[in-house]
């Protein structure tokens, strides 16, 4: 499956599902289906896969955890077709925990290829400081929980820092949208990372619910 065509793409869950995760992917201009991604329960290591649909019978790439516990959390993108390793995104521990998200993205040989940063930084910091407040942080994360999020990936693969995509993080009380948006490249890298990045934290956030 070739996504380098697809410049919007829209991945969409319910709001809550008791065990794993589940998300649709949709064309964001057609609103067609072009793939499904599911993550099963009961792994003590996250493992992820995206499928072209939701027969589950063509697997595209899978996700899994390096560790089982991980604060700085790696990642491992495997190409299901060849089992090649393709990349692997690893989260800054202390920066995602205190700041705001951020993801290191490499390639096999750990070279920098891109990087996801939270680019909704106030938003980042209420969640996370407000979250502490006994009784009032709840209510408060609940709020906040309606409020977009929105993320940029950028390519670093040349030492300089170019804008690739951005992700923008919707909720209502039955649905979960992440829309990736790569029309917005002032540079162009593979469909794969893009799409990568959305459908773990996608996944990252359906298991928080």
């Amino acid at each position: 499956m070739d996504y380098s065509s697809y410049k919007q793409l829209e991945f969409r869950r319910k709001f809550f599902k008791l065990f794993g995760a589940e998300i649709a992917v949709f064309d964001g201009t057609t609103d067609a289906t072009i793939g499904f991604i599911k993550m099963k329960a009961w792994k003590l290591k996250e493992d992820i896969r995206l499928f072209r649909d939701s027969t589950q019978q063509q697997e595209i790439m899978a996700i899994h955890a390096r560790n089982i516990i991980d604060f700085g959390a790696t990642y491992d993108v495997i190409d299901s077709a060849s089992g090649t390793a393709l990349f692997s995104l690893r989260r800054s521990g202390i920066r995602s925990t205190f700041v705001r998200g951020h993801w290191v993205i490499q390639d096999s040989r750990e070279a920098p290829l891109a990087e996801i940063l939270e680019t909704s930084s106030a938003l980042a910091l209420a969640r996370r400081y407000f979250g502490i407040i006994p009784y009032v942080g709840g209510i408060l994360d609940l709020a906040f929980a309606f409020v977009p999020q929105t993320f940029a990936i950028y390519h670093t693969a040349d030492g300089s820092s170019q804008l690739a995509a951005t992700i923008t993080h919707r909720k209502n009380p039955f649905i979960v949208k992440m829309q990736l948006d790569r029309s917005v490249a002032k540079v162009e890298i593979d469909a794969r990372i893009s799409i990568a990045a959305t459908a773990l934290l996608s996944v990252i956030d359906a298991t928080k619910s």
